[in-house]
C-alpha cells in the first residue's frame, strides 16, 4: 500500500511540475544592461547601393524604478546619393507602484526628411501594466497623455495634445533564442484622422554569450502624413547584438 501510494504521488508530481513551473516568477532582471547593434548590407558592380543602422540600448533598475534610452539610426545610399536616413531617441522613466503596474514618463525625438518630418518632438506620461510575466511570456501594456511638435518639410507643422497606447511582447523560444513583438500608437486630438502607428517584430538568437545575430521587421505608419510623401515605411534588418548585463 505504502508503495502504491509513493508511486502515486510521484505520478501526480510529474504531472502538476510543468503547470507548477509556468506559474514560477521569473529571476529579477539585472541592475543594468545595455546592448548595442549594427547593421550593414552593400551592393558594388553595375549598381551601387549600402545601407547602414545602429541602435544602442541601456537599461538601469535603481531601486523602485526603470530608466531606459534607446537610440537608432539607419541610413540608405544608392550611387552615392541617400534616399533614406531616419534617427530616433527616446528616453523613459518607469517608476514602480506595485509588481503590475508603474508610472512612466517619457520623450522621443524623430528625425525622417524622406518621410517627411524635419523634427519630431513628443513627451507623454502614463501608466504601463504587466499583464503576464512568466518565464517564457512576457507581456506589459502602456497608456499615456502627452504633447507632440512635428515640424514638417510641406504642409502645416503639427502641435497637438496627444494619446498614446503600446504593447510589448516577449516569447522565449529556445535557452538561445527569443521573439519580440512591439507595438505603439499615438493620436493627435485636434485632428481625429492623425494617428501614427509603429510596429516592430524580431527574433534574437545567441551566437555566443555576448553576442547574437538579430532579424528585425519594423512599420511606420502615419495616417496623415506630410502632403506628397508616403503614408508607410517599412524598415528590415540583419544585425549583430552586443549585450552586457551587470549586478543583481
Amino acid at each position: 500500500v505504502r508503495m502504491t501510494r509513493r508511486l502515486s504521488l510521484t505520478a501526480a508530481a510529474l504531472v502538476l511540475y510543468p503547470t507548477l513551473a509556468l506559474c514560477q516568477a521569473p529571476a529579477p532582471p539585472p541592475k543594468h544592461e545595455a546592448t548595442g547593434e549594427v547593421a550593414f548590407v552593400g551592393v558594388s558592380g553595375n549598381a551601387s547601393t549600402n545601407t547602414f543602422g545602429v541602435g544602442f540600448e541601456d537599461i538601469v533598475r535603481p531601486t523602485g524604478w526603470v530608466v531606459r534610452q534607446r537610440l537608432a539610426f539607419v541610413r540608405n545610399e544608392s550611387d552615392g546619393t541617400p534616399n533614406a536616413q531616419s534617427f530616433l531617441y527616446t528616453p523613459r522613466a518607469e517608476k514602480t507602484i506595485n509588481a503590475r503596474l508603474s508610472a512612466f514618463g517619457e520623450y522621443q525625438y524623430f528625425r525622417d526628411r524622406f518621410a517627411g518630418v524635419a523634427h519630431r518632438n513628443m513627451m507623454a506620461a502614463g501608466l504601463s501594466a504587466k499583464l503576464v510575466n512568466q518565464d517564457r511570456h512576457k507581456l506589459a501594456a502602456d497608456f499615456g497623455l502627452g504633447y507632440l511638435n512635428e515640424t514638417r518639410l510641406s504642409g502645416d507643422d503639427v502641435s497637438s495634445a496627444i494619446y498614446s497606447a503600446g504593447t510589448n511582447y516577449k516569447l522565449k523560444l529556445s535557452d538561445t533564442a527569443e521573439l519580440a513583438d512591439e507595438v505603439g500608437v499615438v493620436g493627435t486630438f485636434s485632428r481625429g484622422e492623425d494617428w501614427r502607428v509603429a510596429h516592430t517584430i524580431a527574433v534574437t538568437a545567441k551566437l555566443t554569450d555576448a553576442v547574437s545575430l538579430k532579424v528585425s521587421n519594423g512599420i511606420r505608419f502615419s495616417n496623415f502624413p506630410a502632403p506628397g510623401f508616403k503614408k508607410t515605411d517599412v524598415i528590415t534588418s540583419v544585425a549583430l547584438v552586443a549585450k552586457f548585463k551587470g549586478g543583481n
